[in-house]
């Protein structure tokens, strides 16, 4: 047939599901679908499939998670209709009098055979539950049109749906009805009115088919939402762990297996209080239970001896295949197995290695492993190596990684396990690798691009920056760095704060970059309501972008610069033990947000700041047309950066003995790879620290700005008559509260002013080092002969050294020498002569005059 291709495209980068294709009139999909059913089809992929014309039989759409367009991340629900009592109810579910009504607020899909049969499709925030009328009870009263036939397809098994442009099996092509061609989103009432026909016309309330399989709860994708019975699901999976394992686990262990499955598998998990009540019924039905007699538990026990020796088998199978079993730097155990040709670093507790046990169990018995016999055969492996004392321990890295001899490496997160190897002398492939350096998180990792040498020479200035709305060659040359440098491991990176007003394209910036470094199933993240989350997802993730942030708690400001400069944290791993989950990582960690979300200092000095102006309308492109260039750059992107990366380390190993920098900020690590960067990309040499420490200055006027304490201090010093000033914080306080009153009296009208003086220590300590890079150093802490607490201030100046550049001398001007040429930041010398100059009112005089001066103008 003639496919239309707009309508594919609509489907698959407006809409952002996964589309698949198929022979659309003999009902069957040409390819196996279900592997993209939790992963996204790339863009590649999805083109190439265009242009094999495999899409020339029909397509069809895979229900659930929205991948791609302007609903990433929502899920496309279908409701299939096959009778016209079926369509009836949904249009009045949804308030419609018919479909054509209804296809102003969702898409309707029809095929001219059968009027009575229709297709819905609308977005949600979260999974609808699967449903389908029971055609075999009910197969008479459908065929009748006295029961409606509706299936509701989520995400999971058989969730594809054929659809326009296909042909229908009759020769009919299905037809979207009306003008909407972008579904609307729907919540949790929509999805009640669903289940509330099924409810009015007794549809699926046999108790054996409304229950979920126990196999199926203790799958790993399996998740009970909120208001979808989680108390019943949790109590059938404690009823399953204790009958299980009453003989060979301990009852608290057993417990603690339950509250792994709540956590796993309710969303949100059943609170403490609710899951003890939960527990109580399911241990009084064991008891209940466990009065079957001796026949049951000799059943029992030769049922345990035929899977100990099903157990030992898949043990040794196992064992012939792994290379090495290690534990991390966490003690975490790890294997590497050899699989398809190519190794895989896994761990022991992941899916991925209980699903390798259940394929190997499968094979050798031709059988299902159960979930217990799983438990148990981890268990034991576990318990096997816990007290071998030749475990090696090997430290593993996410994403990015380096060794003793300097090399760099780069995670491609591909199926074949395919890492990238940096050195002085160039960068390869390596498709073999059997010594563990990366870990992954599956769910969080997309397969990385392989990287092109053969690129044009100005690819990333001519092309890659032309996507990004930096125009300041200054912020060209930091954000350049900057991208560069999250492939350095083992380093604090800055964290990029983008700020401006809406429209600036903040929110591409941040995906751009974190696809090019860090691909993964989210490009930029939202903060979690809980510290333990928000270290879970800093910890599974290299590149951690936050969205469209307006206030950055003081807690959470501490957690971020804490995972900048790499910290460990620490958090329960169980409520009923003492067992702990410890994390330790850098992270590269961004920020978006009109205005600053916070101005805490210590958040700022490790801070990079990139103000993105609003977009003229004029060059304002379609987000669909940036996707599509990008990924056409990406491979030789990728190839220029780590061509760049290689003549940084032969830099470095050429020139061992260079002192690169003359003096360092905050972020010293950063600055100085930063500078190598800078250099390896032709800049001349001190223009990328010069450019950073002017955006560091930007940062400290920020905090200057921000703290009423601060400004008013700064008064203060310009009017003291001497370079020195000591006394007690409340003599402090009213002074500064009587420069506020008579100077700027809205600055005491903030709630960022002290109350009392017992307060302004606490808020002086947060601008001290801002306030030293603008010449007054504070010292506070300290106390007098008689024991009271002082503060003490004096004015620093800085020195003009050889070179024409300034630094802060450490001396007031009392102590000043003339050959060291001391000024005040506020003053300068007049030529060469004994003469200085007030820079805010143009005073002028000797310096004895100029030490006296106070500015009327501050």
């Amino acid at each position: 047939m003639n496919i239309d291709y707009s309508k594919l495209d609509n489907w698959f980068y407006q809409i952002g599901v996964n589309i698949i294709p198929v022979d659309s009139q003999n009902k069957k999909p040409i390819i196996n679908w279900q592997e993209w059913q939790n992963n996204p089809i790339s863009l590649e992929q999805y083109e190439k499939w265009k242009s094999d014309g495999l899409f020339d039989k029909g397509i069809a759409i895979i229900s659930g998670k929205v991948w791609r367009g302007p609903h990433k991340d929502k899920y496309l629900v279908f409701v299939d209709l096959d009778n016209q009592k079926a369509i009836d109810e949904v249009c009045n579910c949804f308030g419609a009098k018919d479909l054509e009504e209804l296809s102003d607020y969702v898409i309707v899909e029809q095929h001219k055979d059968n009027l009575s049969k229709a297709h819905l499709y609308f977005y949600s925030d979260h999974q609808f539950q699967k449903k389908s009328s029971d055609v075999l009870k009910f197969k008479d009263k459908i065929k009748d049109n006295e029961i409606p036939a509706i299936e509701v397809k989520g995400q999971g098994e058989h969730g594809i749906a054929f659809c326009s442009p296909s042909i229908h099996k009759d020769g009919h092509p299905y037809e979207i009805l009306g003008k909407t061609k972008e579904p609307k989103t729907c919540g949790k009432e929509v999805e009640q009115r669903l289940f509330n026909i099924y409810k009015k016309y007794g549809l699926n309330t046999d108790e054996n088919k409304q229950k979920i399989p126990i196999e199926k709860l203790f799958e790993s994708d399996f998740v009970i939402l909120e208001g979808h019975n989680r108390h019943e699901g949790l109590l059938r999976a404690m009823d399953s762990l204790i009958f299980r394992n009453k003989d060979i686990l301990s009852k608290e262990k057993i417990k603690d297996l339950a509250f792994e499955w709540n956590q796993e598998h309710c969303n949100p998990p059943l609170d403490d209080k609710e899951f003890e009540k939960q527990w109580t019924c399911a241990i009084d039905f064991t008891n209940k239970k466990d009065g079957f007699g001796k026949d049951e538990k000799t059943e029992h026990t030769s049922l345990e001896e035929e899977n100990e020796n099903a157990i030992s088998k898949i043990l040794k199978t196992i064992k012939e295949r792994y290379i090495e079993i290690f534990k991390d730097q966490f003690n975490e155990f790890y294997v590497t197995l050899k699989i398809n040709e190519h190794v895989e670093c896994i761990p022991l507790e992941s899916y991925r290695f209980k699903n390798i046990i259940r394929k190997e169990y499968y094979e050798q018995e031709n059988k299902i492993l159960s979930g217990d016999m799983l438990d148990g055969i981890l268990k034991l492996i576990e318990s096997q190596l816990m007290y071998n004392e030749d475990i090696k321990k090997i430290d593993l890295n996410l994403r990015v990684a380096k060794t003793d001899y300097g090399e760099f490496y780069y995670d491609l997160t591909n199926s074949y396990w395919e890492i990238i190897k940096i050195t002085s002398e160039g960068w390869d492939i390596i498709k073999d690798n059997e010594i563990p350096i990366f870990k992954r998180y599956e769910k969080n990792c997309h397969p990385q691009v392989y990287p092109s040498k053969d690129y044009d020479k100005d690819i990333f200035y001519n092309n890659f920056l032309k996507l990004f709305n930096v125009e300041s060659k200054k912020e060209i040359l930091l954000l350049t760095v900057y991208i560069i440098s999250l492939f350095i491991p083992d380093i604090p990176k800055p964290i990029l704060v983008l700020s401006g007003a809406g429209g600036g394209a903040k929110t591409t910036t941040f995906e751009i970059i974190k696809n090019i470094v860090d691909s993964g199933s989210i490009e930029t993240l939202s903060f979690p309501s809980k510290t333990d989350d928000l270290i879970q997802t800093l910890s599974h993730h290299y590149v951690n972008f936050f969205d469209n942030v307006s206030t950055i708690s003081e807690d959470e400001s501490d957690l971020l610069c804490r995972s900048v400069t790499g910290a460990g944290f620490s958090r329960r791993a169980l409520y009923s033990n003492d067992d702990d989950f410890i994390s330790k990582f850098k992270r590269a960690i961004g920020v978006n947000s009109i205005n600053l979300a916070t101005t805490r200092a210590d958040f700022l000095d490790r801070s990079l700041i990139i103000n993105l102006k609003r977009i003229d309308k004029k060059a304002r492109r379609k987000k669909e047309d940036i996707d599509k260039e990008f990924e056409k750059l990406r491979p030789f992107v990728l190839g220029y950066i780590f061509d760049v990366l290689v003549k940084v380390l032969k830099y470095r190993k050429d020139n061992k003995d260079e002192k690169i920098l003359k003096d360092y900020p905050r972020m010293a690590d950063f600055a100085e790879w930063g500078e190598l960067i800078a250099r390896s990309l032709g800049y001349e040499k001190n223009e990328f620290i010069n450019a950073y420490q002017e955006n560091i200055s930007n940062q400290n006027d920020e905090v200057i700005e921000s703290s009423p304490v601060a400004e008013v201090l700064i008064l203060f010093v310009r009017q003291m008559a001497k370079d020195y000033w000591k006394g007690t914080p409340t003599h402090l306080y009213k002074e500064l509260t009587d420069i506020a009153d008579q100077i700027k009296p809205e600055l005491k009208k903030s709630n960022l002013w002290p109350k009392a003086s017992n307060a302004l220590t606490s808020k002086i300590n947060e601008v001290e080092p801002n306030l030293k890079e603008k010449g007054i150093e504070i010292i506070t802490g300290e106390k007098d002969s008689e024991g009271n607490r002082i503060i003490k201030i004096r004015k620093l100046y800085k020195r003009i050294v050889n070179d024409g550049s300034s630094e802060v001398s450490e001396k007031s001007i009392d102590d000043r020498n003339d050959d060291e040429k001391l000024f005040n930041p506020d003053i300068h010398r007049v030529g060469n002569s004994d003469n200085w100059e007030c820079d805010n009112c143009s005073f002028r005089g000797d310096i004895h005059f100029m030490k006296q001066h106070i500015c009327i103008k501050n």
